[in-house]
């Protein structure tokens, strides 16, 4: 058989990764009737949606992701239906809380008089001023903010211009030209509540609260547009949910497919070539793997030209890494400062360790250093209190993940291999200043999983980063990765880009695999159904 003057390809479109990106973006290219297949490196499919037996039999951990932020904004869960493929979710009320070490406690809830009534425990203006902002920005974070998350990152002049012509727009500006922690010091006084809305950023924005040009993120992260939610039965059932939506719509998943090469003709990708020699042809390829692994590893540089080589490496990849720490219980952990705060006990994110914004200015300060943290700051979370289904009848896990440098100054990042128990044992030290019970007889058992495991369990989170690629104001929006990919679209004809490299980033936000659904569909001449 042949189409027009050569042979027909093994399928319309084929995507590298099987992470949620390359997962919705198949599903939409299904959907809209071409033929799509997904090779993925791993046995099974979904990325860092992962959940895992880590401890003992019964007791399932999310290794990777876990805080998901945006399901309740996500157009992929609704136009795939994938809560009618088992994906479901849960709101915690009591968002997030930060314990202190002196026994007192704030939290913040989904009802803001239970916030604004605990805020005003430390200072009855900060309490005001939360309800301030809340109110004023709920209704513009929906309506300008979140779509633009879903749309192609917008023309640097053009943002501005729509910005400018609303008060909250300017205001949001002006705030934008500033860090987080500059903002935070503007707008409120008590340093335990600044600390605890900074603990938002990092985890799972990727933001940092030095970053300059980001202040924007304390409104974004206060209107609560952003709904912090749990996949019931562990963040893997999302990956099954979309894999399974995929073979509904006729597309293909093949797993422990290594591509060694995306295969190009005359400038133009026609397929790729998997370890073992096996070639797939394609109509367009779609990379949902990192920047300088597909340009330097798959096209490789003889193909490129050298200053857009130059410029691919000078992406700056994420500067923080992740420790996860993954316990099997006997029972919850049991905050001292519940006593003061009884919520702190069912809070869904819990900010162990960073009590002020200078605990977040010694960290970071460790963190670039290259030197193992002594200021810890662990993002703690139990679970089983929201989802029983993932330990067994009566028992609990717990995880906590503590912001940590890749290659420690002395040793490198295979250094981990030989401080990882150690390290593990001062982060439980930590957390038992705050959670007393949790002894070794609580502990049924615990795992650790170092920035090197990370990178070790998935290449495509380069230097054990989560988000691919730092969000800094240099790499976001139009200029994510480069101002020439921004689009998703490359300089190798018919290759396209559909990972989180892209605009707007990292996280479970599902956006830059729907955005490349656009423009691919464009460029083979499909109708979008999505859009009615």
């Amino acid at each position: 058989m042949s189409r027009g003057a050569g042979p027909v390809p093994d399928c319309d479109v084929l995507v590298i990764g099987a992470g949620h990106n390359g997962l919705i973006l198949a599903n939409y290219l299904a959907r809209a009737g071409l033929r799509v297949l997904v090779l993925e490196s791993r046995l099974e499919a979904g990325g860092g949606l992962s959940t895992e037996e880590l401890t003992l039999p019964g007791f399932w951990h999310n290794t990777h992701s876990y805080f998901h932020d945006t399901i309740n904004v996500m157009p992929a869960y609704r136009d795939l239906h994938l809560e009618a493929f088992n994906a479901r979710y849960y709101q915690p009320p009591v968002q997030a809380g930060l314990p202190l070490a002196d026994g007192r406690g704030v939290t913040l809830h989904v009802d803001l008089d239970r916030t604004c009534r605990g805020l005003a425990r430390f200072s009855p203006r900060d309490a005001r001023t939360y309800r301030e902002i809340r109110e004023a920005y709920g209704e513009f974070m929906e309506t300008v903010i979140i779509p633009a998350l879903y749309s192609p990152a917008a023309a640097p002049s053009r943002q501005p211009a729509v910005l400018e012509k609303s008060p909250e727009g300017l205001e949001f500006l002006r705030l934008g030209r500033m860090s987080p922690r500059d903002v935070v010091d503007e707008l409120f006084e008590d340093e335990h509540i600044k600390a605890l809305l900074l603990h938002q950023l990092p985890i799972p924005r990727g933001v940092v609260h030095d970053y300059h040009g980001l202040g924007a993120v304390i409104p974004l992260v206060i209107s609560q547009v952003e709904h912090s939610q749990l996949c019931l039965g562990g963040s893997h059932v999302l990956a099954h949910a979309l894999w399974r939506a995929l073979l509904r719509a006729g597309g293909q998943v093949l797993g422990i497919q290594h591509v060694e090469r995306i295969l190009v003709r005359d400038g133009a990708a026609v397929g790729v070539q998997v370890r073992g020699g096996r070639a797939f042809t394609a109509r367009a390829v779609a990379s949902a793997v990192d920047l300088q692994q597909t340009f330097l590893g798959l096209i490789g540089e003889e193909q490129l030209e050298e200053a857009f080589v130059r410029r691919i490496r000078g992406f700056k990849l994420d500067e923080f890494s992740i420790f996860g720490i993954h316990l099997a219980l006997r029972e919850p952990p049991r905050f001292r400062a519940a006593a003061f705060e009884s919520a702190l006990d069912q809070a869904f994110k819990l900010d162990v360790g960073l009590e002020t914004p200078e605990d977040y200015e010694r960290l970071w300060g460790e963190i670039r250093a290259g030197a193992l943290p002594t200021r810890l700051g662990l993002y703690v979370s139990v679970p089983t209190l929201f989802d029983p289904s993932q330990a067994p009848r009566g028992h609990h896990t717990l995880l906590a993940w503590q912001p940590a440098p890749y290659a420690l100054r002395e040793g490198g990042a295979e250094a981990w291999d030989r401080v990882k128990e150690e390290f593990l044992g001062q982060c439980l030290d930590q957390l038992r200043v705050y959670a007393p019970n949790l002894t070794d007889q609580v502990i049924l058992k615990a795992a650790a999983l170092s920035p090197l495991d990370i990178e070790r369990k998935l290449p495509n989170m380069a230097r054990g980063g989560v988000f691919m690629g730092r969000l800094t104001q240099d790499q976001l929006e139009a200029f994510r990765p480069l101002p020439e990919l921004a689009h998703c679209r490359t300089p190798i004809r018919n290759l396209y880009l559909c990972g989180a490299c892209l605009h707007p980033g990292g996280g479970i936000i599902g956006a830059a695999g729907f955005i490349a659904a656009h423009a691919i569909a464009d460029d083979l001449g499909v109708r979008r159904w999505w859009e009615g």
